[in-house]
This record gives C-alpha cells, sequence and structure tokens, in this order.
C-alpha cells in the first residue's frame, strides 16, 4: 500500500502550504536542528520591538514535518516573543488533529526548532 495514502487530508494540505517555507537572509535570528528521525529543520524570524514580524521554515522533512513547522510558524507570527516561548508540541498536535502517534516527534522537532531561533535572538548581544 501507497504510504501516501494514509496521509489525512488536512496534514497533506497544511504540509503544502509555501506561505512559510523557504530561507532568509536577513533574519533576526536563525535556528537549525538534525532530528534524531534525521529530518533537518531551519527556523528564521524576523522581530521587532519583541514581536515576530515575519517567520519562515525550511526543511528536508516529509508531509509531518512540513506540516508542524507550518503549524509552528502560524502560531507564532505577530506574536510577542514570550507567547512564542509557550507554544508546545502539544499545541501543534492538537492544531493537526490527526497527527499520527509516530510522528510526534515531527512537532518535538518544529518546537524545538523555533525555540532555538527565539533564544538566538534572546542572546544576541
Amino acid at each position: 500500500m501507497d504510504k501516501e495514502l494514509d496521509i489525512p487530508s488536512n496534514i497533506l494540505k497544511a504540509s503544502q502550504e509555501d506561505e512559510y517555507f523557504g530561507r532568509m537572509n536577513d533574519a533576526s535570528a536563525a535556528a537549525y536542528i538534525k532530528g534524531l528521525c534525521g529530518d533537518e529543520m531551519e527556523f528564521y524570524l524576523v522581530i521587532e520591538n519583541n514581536v515576530v514580524k515575519e517567520i519562515k521554515y525550511y526543511t528536508d522533512g516529509c508531509v509531518f514535518t512540513k506540516a508542524c513547522a507550518g503549524t509552528a510558524c502560524r502560531l507564532a507570527l505577530e506574536k510577542p516573543i514570550d507567547e512564542v516561548l509557550r507554544i508546545s508540541p502539544q499545541q501543534i498536535t492538537e492544531e493537526l488533529k490527526h497527527l499520527p502517534q509516530e510522528y510526534i516527534h515531527c512537532s518535538i522537532l518544529a518546537v524545538s526548532t523555533l525555540h532555538k531561533a527565539v533564544a538566538d535572538y534572546l542572546l544576541k548581544p
């Protein structure tokens, strides 16, 4: 059986949205993490007055990784960084509703990378 047929439609749709997909040259902050599954993820943030004004992610990962990253972007955009730091993997999972248990680690990778990008911003001199 083709594994693509097992992907819930909302996750497939979320993974195909490219509004947040890409890289930035002049980001205020950036982060990279390679997950235990081998997927690599990058986040780029433009932060003004401690609010996320622009956000992008880049990954070579699967549709579940892309859906989680895009959801994290949507939740973080136009939010103060203290709210962004409260975004959790569980929140991503709840937003996506049908994220299979075996792909929960994708939500952890997305949130960890997002939080690392915020830390990059906060730790700059």
